[in-house]
């Protein structure tokens, strides 16, 4: 029993029908692939780059290898492979991530349900990326991982069924028990033909129940929205909920400017990827504020205008031509002040006692405000 598309499930067919001989360079090829498999103790699918697994499932799915599914169907990848994969990338310290990279059309029904639970079955997160397709049992193993994406808007997805094909022969009978008579359909009469099609609808039924758990969704959905079959490109597919998202060659966080993308990000992600820059930044700002605090303070002391002082600093305001202008203004009027008292010494005296004092309180009051918000007093 198949679940793969039908053009690669027919070519295969149609090689096979032909008496297809491969040459000893398509032996070699095959060996290649898998006469070694597990006698070195490496997995041919699994690649480790940082904290990623990377798992390949490419060509046609089979629970033994197949020459046939890798020479007509676009390589061959193994359901053990697969599975043995996935516990390497588990029991890897290093690995935080496995991440399932599919083009498959499919594969067979046999093995596939190992696979999936043992995606189930996985702690680590999980995600699939489809690239060309997705379709059938490749589906169904995307399904399971915990964010599924398609690599681009062409990716084809879906193919959610189950096919049973038979080669007739004329001159062939086949006879049951009478007990039996279910064990031998005859596919050319439509009793034949509802006996394989009960059949193919229990395993439809199970192959369905086990994407609409992946997906959290119900077989209704999976059965009416995924393809009743065929496959959907990228973008409906992500209509459907039978993918999370779609890759884009511009980041979705992007802002075009001219002729340029300027990607945006918050600050945690901006000290999460570029921590060097991130600190950079930070005692640049802390640098810049510093000076502005201090510039304000010094004219508000030079001028005795505190009060103006104070509010800028607390407003963010930098240091204008109209703040200057302002400190300018109420030192002047001091001076002025001052001349017409200076013929009253004990107020000049009192005056001249108190008046650094304030400013001095005054300044140490903001200065520590804007530090403690800065965290520079920690």
């Amino acid at each position: 029993m198949w679940l793969l598309e039908t053009n690669v499930r027919q070519s295969m067919q149609d090689a096979q029908k032909s008496g297809f001989t491969p040459s000893a360079e398509h032996y070699a090829k095959f060996e290649a692939r898998f006469g070694d498999a597990g006698a070195s103790g490496d997995n041919k699918l699994l690649t480790i780059a940082g904290e990623n697994a990377e798992i390949s499932v490419s060509g046609v799915i089979t629970k033994a290898p197949s020459f046939l599914a890798m020479m007509f169907g676009g390589g061959n990848t193994t359901y053990p492979e697969i599975i043995s994969a996935i516990a390497a990338a588990e029991q890897d310290e290093s690995v935080s991530n496995i991440i399932f990279a599919i083009d498959s059309p499919g594969g067979h029904f046999d093995g596939l349900f190992d696979t999936l639970s043992a995606i189930q079955a996985a702690k680590k997160p999980t995600k699939a990326i489809i690239s060309n397709v997705g379709a059938s049992a490749a589906f169904a193993i995307a399904s399971q991982a915990d964010e599924v994406e398609a690599s681009n808007i062409a990716a084809r997805i879906g193919s959610v069924g189950v096919v049973a094909t038979f080669r007739t022969n004329e001159n062939e009978v086949s006879i049951t028990s009478t007990g039996a008579p279910k064990k031998r359909p005859d596919v050319t009469t439509e009793e034949g033909v509802a006996m394989v099609r009960e059949e193919l609808d229990a395993m439809h039924e199970i192959f369905v129940t086990a994407i609409a758990e992946g997906r959290g969704v119900t077989n209704d959905k999976v059965n009416a929205d995924f393809g009743q079959g065929g496959t959907v490109l990228a973008g409906e597919a992500l209509k459907r909920g039978m993918i999370d998202s779609v890759m884009t060659t511009k980041p979705t966080t992007a802002k075009k400017s001219g002729n340029k993308l300027e990607a945006t990000m918050d600050l945690k992600q901006l000290q999460a990827a570029h921590p060097e820059t991130f600190a950079a930044a930070v005692l640049q700002g802390t640098t810049e504020e510093r000076d502005r605090v201090s510039a304000h303070l010094v004219m508000g002391q030079s001028s005795g205008d505190m009060k103006t002082a104070c509010e800028a600093i607390k407003d963010g305001e930098a240091m204008t031509a109209t703040l200057q202008a302002t400190y300018m203004t109420a030192g002047m009027n001091r001076s002025d002040v001052s001349a017409r008292q200076s013929d009253d010494e004990s107020a000049n005296a009192g005056d001249n006692a108190t008046a650094p004092e304030v400013a001095a309180s005054q300044a140490d009051d903001v200065a520590s405000l804007v530090e403690s918000r800065l965290g520079l007093g920690e």
